[in-house]
């Protein structure tokens, strides 16, 4: 169990999430004020896009079984959602996370590049929920977003890459990180040059640079959200049962 008070690490041998119908009645509500904020935004960062997110709705920790329904919505919705508060307690941000793990053990995160919405924190791999991995039944392969996100920030494909069993679900107040274990052959400093090389051959690359945990003690003074603290901590610490 987690540290942080109403937080927890799960660790499941399943996942099942689909993405339902109907509209946010918080957008909804709000819709003139999510409009207003998003004109100043997007202004601000023209690098946001509006695109599709989608926020957990309904969630059940069975045992080792979790299973979400999901809703879709905007990211101008999302956005102010965040930014005022989390307002809206009947949703929780859900989104997949890329546990790697080197040769030695240690534990492989990004630093998000400015314009981003962390940008600046230090954080597992991985992003919202895109549509690309909605089928038409509406079932998630969260596995594949999760994959997918990885090659994108850091250049390491599938194929170099041994998915470990289960999933960690880890919860901190509105968010909800869905991690699958990763485990590397290389050496976490080998690691660490191909994800630079490949930050550094994409201008757009969501991330600055990599950054390497080797314990708790190398999270002291950096800058991470709750949730991948919670997170990696709890693998170093064996809470969990983390993969």
């Amino acid at each position: 169990m987690g540290k942080l008070q109403g937080s927890y690490v799960a660790h499941v041998t399943d996942c099942e999430l689909a993405v339902g119908s109907g509209e946010w009645a918080f957008a909804v509500t709000h819709a003139a004020d999510i409009e207003a904020h998003w004109t100043r935004r997007s202004r601000e960062n023209p690098g946001f896009f509006n695109g599709c997110i989608h926020l957990l709705e309904q969630h059940r920790l069975d045992g080792a079984h979790f299973c979400g329904r999901l809703l879709r919505t905007d990211f101008k919705s999302y956005l102010y959602w965040r930014e005022t508060g989390f307002a809206d307690r009947s949703v929780r941000d859900a989104f997949g996370s890329a546990l790697i793990r080197s040769k030695e053990g240690h534990v492989l995160l990004g630093r998000q590049r400015e314009g981003n919405v962390n940008a600046g924190l230090a954080y597992l791999p991985g992003g919202f929920i895109d549509e690309r991995d909605v089928a038409v039944s509406g079932e998630v392969d969260i596995t594949a977003s999760i994959l997918r996100e990885v090659a994108e920030e850091t250049g390491l494909g599938a194929f170099e890459l041994t998915r470990t069993p289960g999933y960690l679900v880890t919860i901190a107040g509105p968010l909800v990180s869905i991690a699958v274990g990763l485990r590397s052959a290389l050496p976490s400093e080998a690691l660490i040059e191909r994800i630079g090389s490949h930050i550094a051959g994409d201008a757009k690359s969501e991330l600055v640079s990599g950054l390497v945990v080797r314990s708790v003690m190398d999270m002291q003074g950096v800058a991470m959200p709750d949730y991948a603290r919670l997170l990696v901590s709890s693998v170093f610490e064996g809470v969990g049962k983390s993969p």
